[in-house]
């Protein structure tokens, strides 16, 4: 691949069109510059179902056409997160850019090797974590609110039925597939706490109520950092929670409803002659929902030649990961095609 991508359009490809596709397909024909230039999937006539469907210009029913068609200059993986480290690679060893679903992979090893590979090959590479886009840290970098004290944040659905599940072959209940709700959803707890701290913690402990699959059902993490700051994280996808993260500052706090996916972040100053603050997320006019970020994020990179995202580097996504991994270990959670 070129170092600068030099044109109007990006062309854009699809690798596994399942259900998170079709959230991104919201918001990919939105962002300018976008070409739809080809779907992948083992099932060809899934493959054409879908691009028939979005307006994709071709379809493959295998994910080595799609990677060898020379109108995708990037390939979005939205495979289920065991599978994150093959197909990336498969598609970085043939020179395409890639933007990887969150999680990145399952744990810190396979991370890394995705890493290495874009380096190898000197390619784009970013985990698409959409809350990295969202101009939250801003208004922690500027200072106005001073340090970070306590961030909690939590991210939960579903339906408590004391350890049941009631679909136990679906791929959140799934030991071979990955689930549970850490790398479900906890992700985007660990994550924005790492985007808004800037460090890793120093000290964690973790809680789990575990399911009849034997994976995580709901985990309850503490954090501290060496600065002295904490963390309270909850992930579940048996209790549905409020999804709310609160940002405590030594001037203040930010409150973000819905924070994977924001509208609004709210800032209330201590000092009660400073008036409550509210900031608008800025999505797109015409529908939007977040993905657009990302999108725009990896094309603006590709276009000036950047093979990471200053905005999710390289570093962190292995950094996050090393952190979930930690977790893991405190629940005593480890999937069987990890040994």
């Amino acid at each position: 691949m070129a170092d600068v991508i030099d044109m109007d359009t990006i062309g854009w490809g699809i690798l596994g069109p399942g259900n998170i596709v079709r959230r991104f397909m919201n918001d990919l024909p939105r962002c300018k510059g976008v070409k739809l230039a080809a779907v992948g999937s083992r099932s060809a006539n899934k493959a054409k179902e879908f691009a028939d469907q979005y307006h994709f210009e071709k379809s493959w029913g295998s994910y080595e056409e799609l990677i060898r068609d020379e109108s995708v200059d990037i390939i979005y993986v939205a495979t289920p997160h065991p599978f994150h480290r093959e197909q990336a690679i498969l598609c970085m060893e043939a020179g395409k850019a890639v933007l990887c679903e969150k999680p990145v992979a399952v744990n810190a090893s396979q991370t890394r090797e995705m890493v290495e590979c874009a380096r190898k090959n000197n390619v784009f590479f970013m985990e698409g974590m959409w809350t990295r886009h969202f101009p939250v840290k801003e208004i922690i970098d500027s200072g106005v609110l001073g340090q970070v004290t306590l961030i909690q944040a939590d991210f939960g659905f579903g339906r408590w039925d004391h350890g049941k599940v009631s679909n136990s072959s679906g791929r959140l209940y799934a030991p071979e597939l990955a689930g549970g709700s850490l790398l479900d959803v906890g992700v985007y707890c660990v994550s924005f706490a790492s985007y808004i701290t800037g460090m890793q913690p120093s000290k964690i402990e973790a809680i789990s109520t575990m399911v009849e699959t034997g994976v995580d059902g709901m985990t309850v993490c503490l954090f501290q950092y060496e600065n002295g700051g904490a963390a309270m994280l909850q992930s579940s996808i048996v209790q549905s929670t409020r999804q709310t993260a609160m940002i405590y500052c030594e001037h203040g706090a930010i409150e973000i409803p819905n924070f994977w996916n924001p509208s609004r972040a709210i800032i209330q100053y201590n000092q009660p002659s400073v008036r409550r603050e509210v900031i608008e997320i800025p999505f797109n006019d015409d529908g939007a929902t977040g993905f657009n970020f990302e999108v725009e994020e990896a094309m603006n990179c590709l276009r000036v030649g950047l093979k990471e995202s200053p905005r999710m580097t390289w570093q962190e996504s292995i950094d996050v990961m090393r952190t979930m991994d930690r977790i893991r270990g405190k629940i005593g959670l480890r999937y069987a095609f990890e040994d």
